[in-house]
């Protein structure tokens, strides 16, 4: 079950007026919605356990993330429009939408999404002891 339903959509914009973007083409919808969570995951690779977050269906997915999914899903959805019909709104949500992720990503205030567990890595170090100068 994908992460950002079509009914999601429906708290931003109202189901004809998607219907009438998409030409009641579901397909479009879902190809918008995986790439939106596929911009997401980007974002929040690096801090945040992604697989666990974008697995979670129904109640259990968070609330931020979906809203913010649904914004960028109808960004890309709105951009398929034709020359010289105002996004601008939509062009506003995604920038939020994208400016939360960057710093959701660099920031220790979302205890609620699950953080990513580093694997230990081995160093090792090399070199040599400073340069020695004997004078007889």
């Amino acid at each position: 079950m994908p992460f950002i339903l079509k009914s999601d959509l429906y708290t931003k914009i109202l189901e004809d007026e998607l219907n009438e973007i998409t030409r009641a083409d579901d397909t479009l919808i879902t190809q918008a919605a995986d790439s939106a969570v596929a911009e997401m995951r980007g974002y929040l690779f690096d801090t945040f356990d992604v697989d666990t977050i974008f697995s979670q269906t129904g109640e259990n997915r968070h609330a931020l993330l979906v809203d913010f999914g649904a914004d960028i899903t109808l960004y890309i959805l709105v951009s398929r429009l034709q020359a010289g019909q105002s996004i601008d709104d939509r062009r506003e949500r995604y920038e939020r939408a994208k400016t939360w992720l960057r710093q959701a990503s660099k920031t220790e205030f979302y205890n609620d999404l699950p953080r990513r567990i580093e694997t230990k890595q081995t160093h090792i170090s090399y070199g040599s002891l400073p340069k020695r100068n004997n004078r007889f």
